[in-house]
């Protein structure tokens, strides 16, 4: 009686399970990944399958199916996963998908214009439109700040030289998410085979550290607010586009002859007016602008103010 009552519930169990094998934690999902099987933690799947947000093991990385409670979706050397979290929400929601960007398509829902800039989607406003809001040694292209080239001048690892137009805005090795194809101890970081961080998050003088790889900075240095006041700005200078520039007479030839190399006085026209300061002959142009949407035709690009 005892073998016919244990059959008996061993093929109960079959069928509720629907074939399913259970694992302990730490398992390796045997059979499991087609949103099937129940799991607790990433262990429970196998490889090439995420513990989503329902619970379940389904094909893919958690960019795509969110994590199972008490984990969070994290990029970590050009590779998605779910880490485990001291909080329940590990600071975020770990049951949502991750929600830094790989590339600008991954920021159509925040607005039009929207940019993946240090693996955050940055809106037109918080672009950059002249190089005077970047590093040392960059431009800004079309609101990103962008490291200068030449042919003695080298570009980031995992970037190429725009010899053209002086800027590193190539890719020799585009790579992809959700599996790292680069090589020689570089990782996938927005498309681009980076050099690796080095200890504490360290990186080469101008770049920095984004989900495991060394990049170009791109995001601008704002310092005021308002146009056309002094705002945070020295005396004697204005605030243009969130940064500060030294006022000038356009009647007077000499008025920027000590600003350094910003010795032309130039007619800057923003959204609250036209002002006059000392600029140069390549930047603060006014052909484009696409922080509010003013863009260039064909196949120019916009050079800190300027089409190329």
């Amino acid at each position: 009686m005892k073998r016919v009552l244990s059959f008996v519930v061993g093929a109960l169990g079959v069928t509720l399970l629907g074939g399913c094998p259970i694992y302990s934690s730490g398992g390796g999902g045997g059979n499991c990944g087609q949103s099937t099987c129940g799991c607790s933690t990433p262990a429970d799947c196998p490889s090439g399958s995420t513990c989503d947000s329902a619970g379940l093991c389904e094909v893919g990385d958690c960019t795509q199916t969110g994590c199972v409670s008490g984990y969070t979706c994290t990029i970590q050397n050009g590779s998605a996963s779910c880490v485990a979290t001291n909080k329940p929400d590990g600071g975020a929601d770990a049951s949502k998908p991750y929600s830094g960007c790989f590339a600008d398509t991954d920021c159509a829902s925040t607005g039009t214009g929207s940019k993946c800039l240090n693996s955050v989607c940055t809106a037109p406003a918080n672009q950059c439109a002249d190089a005077t809001q970047c590093g040392a040694n960059e431009q800004c292209v079309q609101g990103v700040c962008t490291p200068s080239c030449s042919a003695t001048v080298a570009c980031p690892t995992g970037y190429a030289c725009d010899t053209t137009n002086g800027v590193c805005t190539g890719n020799a090795n585009p790579c992809a998410l959700g599996g790292n194809q680069c090589s020689g101890g570089t990782v996938c970081v927005q498309g681009h085979c980076d050099t690796a961080c080095g200890t504490n998050n360290s990186c080469a003088t101008g770049l920095v550290c984004i989900n495991g790889g060394c990049m170009p900075d791109q995001k601008p240095n704002f310092v005021c607010n308002t146009d056309g006041v002094q705002d945070a700005c020295a005396a004697g200078s204005i605030c243009l586009r969130h940064n500060c520039y030294i006022a000038c007479d356009p009647s007077n030839t000499s008025s920027c002859a000590t600003a350094d190399q910003f010795n032309i006085c130039k007619a800057v026209t923003t959204s609250t007016g036209t002002y006059d300061v000392c600029g140069s002959a390549t930047n603060l142009g006014n052909q484009c602008d696409p922080t509010v949407g003013k863009n260039c035709t064909g196949t120019a690009i916009c050079i800190d103010g300027y089409c190329r």
